[in-house]
């Protein structure tokens, strides 16, 4: 009894000891509800005297039901745990048919069609008829009905006359499954309802039932429940109600009321203490689900300390979304020392579909991630064809099983003749396979002609499955293992030929997927070997006046194999089950999956109305309640984050969920900062050793950006590449480009750090820097310097250039107006981005709005002699264009530059750029550049893009201020520039790259 209950708080032994029969716990998320359920069924086996054969434990994975069961053996031992009924609904419900079906005239060795069975007899049904139902809302349509146990026949009787497509593939559909001695997986719960409606005694030994994960059950299964536990009406459920999150697969979140209805003093106990997440993320996690008035109010407490608040983060667009996702990751794992590693990380999402831009940075950058719910081990091309000739050889009459197979590899039988064979079997109301039997062995004669090419090739399959089966029975010789026969289609088929020139590019990664298949079945073999106990588990208890069709360890070992991967709703591959440690990858999940699990840091993307809640979502609860799902999933770091703009570049509005009163008192509007009582409270939250203070201090000075401060509060760019998007429109002259991403309101010492304003049109595509120089990207490295750093030293060889030239600017003459002369000179000077001088006829730069004209008459400064040469802009002096005056191209040594009108050619242009600095009326020509531009009518060879380095404009007056200048960026269009290099080949593309290469790859996948 200690035992039991040992660890257990005060709730989960009250959960435990109940003495009610009908007993409710509600469990929030990481309140220990597995640990309680596996201490009740050890409770009701060594206290109550229960035997283990009689109690049935119900689950909603394979995951879920191996852990209950490895729990119970190390509580009650002696092999107990083997006798339980335990397992998924659709396991236990087959278990029941496979030993009473017969009752209801369904045969022993019964097939179960799989998902891609059902969608392909129904897509043939609707291709057959010609109706125009789409057959993935037909599937989802029958599985509704199925749910709710209503037939075909009760949906023909009531039907509209605008409905008279769906029920006839209803119909045909149920006709289909008949045929081939199948029951799709809503059958096997409605099939065992009836057969225990019906026969009772069935379960007239069943002394308690438990079900896990209560809030999930539809109608079927909760009559499935009560039918179990008609006889002793002894219950336990474990749930929910604020995890109810599978309404689309007919979940019944009211099941909970009807089971008080249903048994009458149902006991209720819930379970409060949470030991999963910190406290900080228990709070925004539970002022989201109150938002619903209409659920019943429980208290979540937390059993860590509070942590880190979670982060609710604004960014510009999906693609500035990914990539501060990764550099999150990355600043989050420096700056903890390591605590972190890939595993840690989860990317959870409402809909998979916005997942591209996340791992497409997530491939950029290097970092591992896999995909959960991807293609499945048993789904891949080459697992399914020798899962498929498995299934004809145990079952022929699998329709589908033999059409995805009757030409694979290739025997000469063409799509025609397929055709023509199965719409011949569905007039005959036959099975594909017996037509073709019957063809083969001259028994019939089909109404298809048979080309001798076709004719061949069936005889060959004929051929191939009839020995097969003779070996299964054992009649040639020995009786043949699921081994044995995987190892005897491999060679007949000579799979290895055929996937090599089939998939030469992944040939390697397929033959190791079958070499696990070949271990997978060998195990099962091993198993078989032991008997009795290889069924033990299969088995119901013997009950007297009732007779149970008994299982062969020999000849239903096959059937079993199949029936368990057709049960299977998880990848199965051993590397899944049991993770290398060593193989470390960030986890990209939708919530739906991740349910039941966790991880130390989560991200929850695209928070925008229409992703979350879904934009074709009918119950808002419901999608209130999938985002409590995903927060509750994080151990000690929640990310929240809303795009200003989708990944179609649509505006977004963030999540009503999220917009809440009072709810931004719960989030952070940035990344935590990580210092090191945080780093040691992250490490105390998921019992891990703390990095030493030396360790974290190291990590923080080694890294150059330690706060999350790339991106503005407020969702728009960063100014430094605001200026190279917005064509230099609303920039902040009074600071440099690439200075601080944030300018303080008030004054320099303390006031708030607020965004400059700046939005980068989508259109747009950046000028690069002729020179090379380059800027900070959106995402950037560690340890890696970049152009921002660069900039500073330069600002700083700059200033004391300037302090030279003081008494030289202090001195500087009255501006010069504007004449008009230089009207007609705007278009073509903004165009090369000549920097803008304040006069008294023009307004102060930074004063321009988008609708401002620029300057006709504009004079650049002369840069100091300290200043490198790179700082010089060839692309921001018009020296080198041709005017109607050629005379003008020379700079009068007392006058401004004005040049009217000027014409652009074709021809290659030697550039020598001037900068200017007017002191006391002198103009200074500064050195100029040999490499020369041509205008070209195509782009050239895309590189890397680069920007532009500040350039100076002193203003007259002194004060020493310097007016940082900008080159605006050019559209998508015809024309770039390129400069010619001394080495062809080598010249810098004035242009941003584009690429549309496709998602990171997902090697080893089938197709």
């Amino acid at each position: 009894m200690d035992k039991l209950l040992d660890g257990l708080n005060r709730a989960q032994r009250l959960a435990v000891t109940s003495p009610s029969l009908a007993l409710q716990v509600l469990a929030p998320p990481g309140s220990g509800k597995t640990k309680t359920l596996t201490a009740r069924v050890s409770y009701l086996i060594t206290e109550r005297g229960l035997q283990p054969w009689n109690i049935i434990v119900c689950t909603f994975t394979v995951k879920a039901a191996k852990e209950m069961k490895e729990r119970i053996k190390g509580l009650v031992g002696d092999g107990l745990e083997k006798k339980l009924i335990l397992g998924t609904f659709h396991s236990v419900a087959r278990r029941f048919l496979v030993s009473y079906g017969n009752l209801i005239g369904i045969e022993k060795n019964f097939g179960i069609a799989d998902m891609s069975d059902s969608k392909a007899i129904i897509t043939r049904i609707i291709k057959r008829q010609g109706f125009s139902i789409e057959p993935g809302a037909a599937g989802a349509r029958i599985s509704s009905l199925k749910a709710k146990s209503m037939s075909a026949e009760q949906y023909a009787i009531t039907r509209k006359a605008a409905e008279q497509e769906f029920s006839a593939v209803y119909s045909e559909y149920e006709e289909a499954l008949r045929t081939s001695n199948l029951l799709d997986y809503d059958d096997l719960l409605l099939r065992c309802a009836q057969l225990l409606r019906e026969h009772p005694q069935c379960v007239s030994n069943i002394e308690a039932v438990l079900i896990d994960e209560f809030q999930d059950t539809n109608s079927v299964q909760f009559e499935l429940m009560c039918l179990f536990s008609r006889f002793k009406k002894n219950v336990t459920i474990v749930g929910d109600p604020d995890q109810s999150i599978y309404g689309w697969r007919n979940a019944e979140i009211k099941n909970l009321e009807r089971m008080e209805k249903r048994f009458p003093g149902t006991d209720v106990i819930h379970l409060e203490e949470n030991y999963r997440s910190a406290g900080a993320i228990l709070q925004s996690a539970q002022k989201v689900i109150e938002q619903d008035e209409s659920r019943p109010s429980k208290a979540l407490k937390p059993t860590f300390g509070i942590g880190d608040r979670p982060v609710l983060r604004k960014l510009p667009t999906a693609d500035a979304e990914a990539k501060w996702l990764v550099s999150e990751i990355r600043r989050t794992q420096a700056l903890s020392a390591d605590l972190l590693k890939f595993n840690d990380f989860a990317v959870l999402l409402r809909s998979a579909a916005v997942s591209r831009h996340i791992e497409s940075a997530l491939g950029n950058s290097g970092i591992p991630y896999r995909m959960v719910g991807g293609t499945k081990f048993f789904d891949r091309i080459e697992v399914k064809m020798i899962l498929d000739y498995l299934r004809i050889i145990n079952q022929p009459d699998h329709n589908d099983a033999l059409l995805r197979v009757i030409n694979v590899p290739t025997r000469g039988v063409g799509d025609v003749t397929v055709k023509g064979l199965m719409d011949e079997a569905e007039r005959k109301r036959s099975s594909l396979w017996k037509i073709v039997l019957d063809s083969v062995q001259g028994k019939t004669r089909s109404d298809t002609k048979l080309s001798a090419q076709a004719s061949k090739g069936l005889t060959d399959l004929v051929n191939l499955v009839l020995t097969g089966q003779k070996k299964l029975t054992g009649k040639d010789d020995q009786q043949a293992s699921p081994f044995d026969l995987v190892e005897y289609l491999i060679k007949k088929l000579e799979l290895s030929k055929y996937l090599q020139k089939r998939y030469p590019d992944d040939y390697e990664t397929r033959w190791a997927n079958i070499e696990e298949l070949k271990a997978q079945t060998a195990d099962l073999t091993a198993a078989m070997a032991q008997g009795e106990e290889f069924v033990e588990e299969e088995v119901l208890p013997e009950i007297d006046g009732l007779e149970q069709r008994l299982i062969n360890a020999n000849e239903d070992a096959l059937t079993l194999f199949l029936a368990n991967i057709a049960l299977s709703s998880e990848v199965q591959r051993k590397q899944d089950e049991n993770p290398d440690e060593t193989q470390q990858h960030v986890t990209i999940s939708t919530i739906h999956a991740a349910k039941g699990l966790e991880w130390p840091v989560v991200f929850i993307p695209a928070c925008y109305e229409g992703s979350i809640p879904h934009s074709r979502a009918d119950d808002i609860d419901e999608e209130r309640r999938l985002l409590y799902v995903g927060m509750t999933r994080a151990q000690a770091l929640l990310y929240l984050s809303c795009p200003n703009k989708n990944s179609q570049s649509g505006e977004t509005t963030m999540s009503h969920f999220l917009t809440q009163r009072g709810i931004e008192a719960f989030f952070e509007t940035q990344g935590p900062k990580l210092y090191d009582d945080a780093v040691n409270e992250l490490a105390r939250t998921l019992r891990r050793e703390k990095p030493d203070l030396k360790q974290l201090i190291e990590a923080r000075s080694g890294y150059e950006t330690p706060e999350d401060t790339h991106y503005p509060l407020d969702g728009t760019f960063p100014k430094s590449e605001n200026a190279r998007w917005d064509q230099g429109k609303n920039i902040d002259f009074k600071e440099g480009l690439y200075a601080n991403k944030r300018r303080r309101t008030d004054d320099q010492s303390g006031g708030p750090m607020v965004p400059v304003a700046g939005f980068m049109p989508a259109s747009k595509v950046t000028m690069q820097n002729p020179a090379g120089f380059s800027t900070a990207s959106m995402s950037i490295p560690p340890k890696i310097t970049t152009a921002a750093s660069r900039m500073e030293e330069l600002e700083a060889a700059q200033s004391e250039a300037r302090l030279r030239d003081i008494d030289a600017r202090k001195a500087a003459p009255a501006p010069i107006k504007r004449t008009k002369a230089a009207q007609g000179s705007a278009n073509i000077m903004s165009f090369f981005g000549k920097p803008k001088v304040a006069t008294d006829a023009a307004p102060h730069p930074a004063t321009l709005t988008r609708t401002s004209s620029v300057p006709e008459t504009q004079i650049a400064p002369k840069p100091p002699a300290s200043m490198p040469r790179y700082v010089s802009n060839p692309l921001n002096d018009i020296s080198n264009v041709s005017s109607r005056d050629p005379q003008r191209n020379a700079i009068p040594p007392t006058k401004p530059i004005q040049l009217p009108n000027f014409k652009l050619r074709t021809t290659p242009l030697t550039t020598k750029p001037t900068t200017t600095k007017r002191v006391e009326q002198d103009v200074t020509t500064a050195p100029s550049f040999s490499k020369p531009y041509t205008f070209l009518s195509s782009p050239p060879p895309p590189e890397p893009p680069s920007s532009p380095p500040d350039q100076e404009v002193i203003r007259p007056g002194g004060g020493g201020e310097r007016i940082e200048t900008f080159r605006p960026a050019t559209t998508f269009h015809a024309t770039s520039v390129t400069q010619v290099g001394n080495k062809i080949g080598t010249g810098r593309r004035l242009g941003m790259g584009r690429s549309f290469k496709p998602w990171s790859a997902r090697g080893g996948r089938g197709g």
